[in-house]
């Protein structure tokens, strides 16, 4: 008997990005549905700016790995956990019921895709940024060229933090670094964290990401022009941090 695949979709559900409240969302599609809102009501799933990047949460390689596909708060205190994993030509999602006393769904907690189907639409769904409004795409570029430079970083002791724009704030990017001292075995003691808030116009966002990934890597990026410390202060009182708000986009790695 053949076994059933299922269509893989991934839909976006844009912000308003004048809004500081609104993110927009990316929701997985089965069969051409929402299998988010018909199963588990009132469950968010996560930011596209996060989710759709290379190799995100729903990139799939030869090590399954466990993502947060859903939650039920912002701060993902409840979530819904799926295990993605490759069989040969096809990608198996897997998870069990939330553990929250509800009954659970009358669906299925296992799907199937082929796929070649499957990878084709995480490419297309990373490469429509219909949704991405200038300044959140200078950030994804700027952040995508100072992460590929290790060699820069570690020369300077220092690894970026995020690169990112904050919803309500069309016209600026934000970034911030994370300083380390270099110690006698070799390790890196922590020391504090540095950042700046840099314009954004109405240029290209292709050519003002390489700008200004040409102006921080010109040397230690603590000398760059715009660049502040406030040591021993958290990072959010004077510079902020990206809104994390429902399920994280980081992928949890099984060896088995």
């Amino acid at each position: 008997m053949t076994e059933r695949l299922h269509v893989f979709g991934i839909r976006v559900v844009p912000s308003d990005p004048r809004d500081r409240y609104d993110n927009p969302e990316v929701r997985p599609l089965i069969d051409g549905t929402d299998f988010v809102g018909r199963d588990y009501d009132g469950a968010m799933c996560g930011d596209a700016r996060d989710w759709l990047l290379p190799g995100g949460p729903f990139s799939v390689g030869d090590t399954p790995h466990e993502v947060e596909l859903a939650a039920w708060c912002p701060c993902s205190c409840r979530t819904l956990d799926v295990t993605m994993r490759r069989e040969g030509g096809t990608v198996v999602w897997q998870w069990e019921e939330p553990g929250d006393g509800s009954p659970p769904s009358r669906h299925s907690s296992e799907y199937r895709f082929d796929a070649g189907q499957y990878d084709a639409e995480v490419e297309r769904a990373v490469e429509d940024r219909s949704w991405e409004w200038p300044s959140a795409a200078v950030a994804r570029m700027l952040g995508g060229v100072l992460r590929s430079r290790t060699d820069w970083l570690d020369a300077w002791t220092c690894e970026l933090g995020a690169v990112w724009s904050p919803p309500g704030a069309l016209d600026e990017i934000r970034l911030f670094f994370q300083a380390y001292a270099l110690q006698p075995d070799g390790a890196r003691a922590f020391k504090g964290w540095f950042g700046t808030v840099r314009p954004v116009t109405g240029e290209d966002p292709a050519a003002q990401a390489e700008r200004l990934a040409r102006e921080l890597t010109a040397g230690d990026p603590r000398e760059a022009d715009g660049m502040r410390s406030e040591p021993g202060t958290p990072l959010d009182d004077w510079l902020g941090t990206p809104d994390v708000c429902g399920p994280s986009s980081h992928k949890w790695y099984r060896t088995a």
